[in-house]
């Protein structure tokens, strides 16, 4: 089968080597820049405006593609998949409509509200800036600030952590409004929760949706969960699919709220959500709290992911597109994995070019697996966007999978680069365990 991936960063990489796995899959890609670790697995690409569906059209027509996996957000914002499937070419991605769920949050939390769904923490969503600014200074308690729009994973600030106090609450919301962040003319001002963070990622066909193991993200910059809220510097996962302090019951209870919420698209909105979608979570005291849902895979999340699906990723595909996700039944070995990014000097807003010389031999007998996320532009030399490679380690163990991740990473040498030592540590980890004391009945 001829499928096309559209797409260009670390995410769209991961999914393009799960498809490349498959005996029965000839891979195409459309990019906007060339990744040349996509490039080199595709039997042909192009490079265009991945929102631009003539150009896409054409590539189709005249490689003769038979089905088309949509990554970018922005590309599912404009219709790409809508467009495909009503020519007759399965296309995998969520219609603009339910993109929706990422692409607007107010969106998202105010149909949760109106349709009793809970998981949201009290908030408020303004389209005045003076508005937003009279509640941040009235408001009893810290509060997070997000633009309503799609900002690549770091437009989220909380008061404690980004924002130091009140002011610099008022001075982040006047930014969004002042320098239009996130493509829409709206904020949402939310209660500041604490708890646990961690990712389900899930597979939808409309009627079916399927899990894959749960995830936990590290966005801070720094070491010791601190410094500037980035898209992502890492991420981990454990043999038995959980969290150290993620229970059974409170994965499924968090499946659960997605599941709504997708129910409800279909019931009252006739709209059947078909693809892949991440639940951002957060463990609390007050129980499970959704902070976000994204409308494709996550980033990094996803790399932790395909180097341990057993099932043919294109069978999946295919199921999906055909609205037959109940015949399928993942499968996953049950091994720790560590995912770490290395990063040029600026993350999360680097500028530049940045010389890097990856030893191949090295890397292949680690055993690691490598994902690009930048361009390059001249042999060793490569532009970010914004980060460079992640390296995912995989072991019966957190501790195994922790030591390849490092070995490989040190395979790459250049100057101007870093990466956080401490995820995957049993110190990190441990920090995020409280959680796991709490009974479920007593969240």
């Amino acid at each position: 089968m001829k499928i096309l991936i559209i797409g260009r960063w670390g995410k769209t990489h991961a999914l393009a080597k799960a498809l490349a796995k498959s005996r029965d899959a000839e891979l195409y890609s459309f990019m906007d820049r060339n990744n040349s670790g996509i490039a080199e697995l595709s039997a042909g690409y192009r490079i265009g405006d991945i929102t631009d569906i003539p150009a896409i059209e054409k590539y189709v027509q005249e490689e003769g593609i038979e089905m088309i996996l949509v990554v970018p957000e922005m590309s599912l914002q404009q219709e790409v998949t809508t467009y495909f499937n009503n020519k007759g070419i399965p296309s995998i991605g969520p219609s603009e409509f339910c993109a929706r769920l990422e692409t607007d949050k107010g969106f998202t939390r105010k149909l949760m509200k109106e349709n009793n769904i809970d998981g949201s923490p009290g908030f408020k969503v303004f389209f005045d800036k003076r508005e937003a600014v009279y509640f941040i200074r009235n408001y009893p308690g810290p509060v997070a600030v997000k633009p309503a729009g799609v900002t690549s994973g770091d437009g989220v600030k909380v008061m404690g952590i980004q924002l130091a106090d009140k002011d610099d609450a008022v001075a982040y919301a006047e930014e969004i409004f002042d320098k239009a962040i996130g493509g829409i003319p709206s904020v949402i001002i939310e209660e500041k929760i604490e708890g646990e963070e961690y990712t389900i990622q899930m597979l939808s066909d409309g009627k079916t949706v399927l899990t894959m193991p749960a995830v936990r993200d590290y966005k801070l910059l720094e070491e010791g969960d601190a410094g500037l809220n980035t898209p992502g510097m890492g991420s981990c996962s454990y043999p038995d699919h959980l969290l150290p302090f993620l229970s059974r019951e409170n994965f499924d209870k968090s499946v659960e709220m997605v599941e709504k919420i997708l129910d409800v698209l279909r019931e009252k909105h006739g709209e059947k959500y078909k693809g892949f979608l991440s639940g951002q979570y957060m463990l609390t005291r007050d129980g499970i709290k959704l902070v976000e849902i994204n409308v494709r895979p996550g980033d990094s999340e996803i790399l932790n992911i395909t180097p341990i699906l057993k099932t043919d990723f294109l069978e999946i595909c295919k199921a999906l597109a055909e609205e037959r996700l109940d015949e399928i039944e993942p499968e996953f070995e049950n091994k720790a994995t560590v995912c770490k990014y290395v990063v040029p000097e600026g993350f999360p807003t680097p500028s530049g070019h940045f010389k890097l010389k990856i030893d191949h031999d090295c890397l292949n007998k680690t055993g690691a697996h490598l994902f690009q996320s930048c361009f390059e532009v001249q042999e060793n030399v490569f532009e970010p966007s914004p980060r460079l490679f992640a390296l995912t380690g995989v072991g019966d163990c957190l501790e195994s999978a922790y030591d390849q991740c490092e070995k490989a990473i040190s395979c790459i040498k250049g100057d101007k680069i870093f990466h956080r030592k401490d995820i995957g540590t049993p110190e990190l980890a441990s920090q995020y365990e409280k959680y796991k004391l709490l009974p479920d009945e007593e969240l």
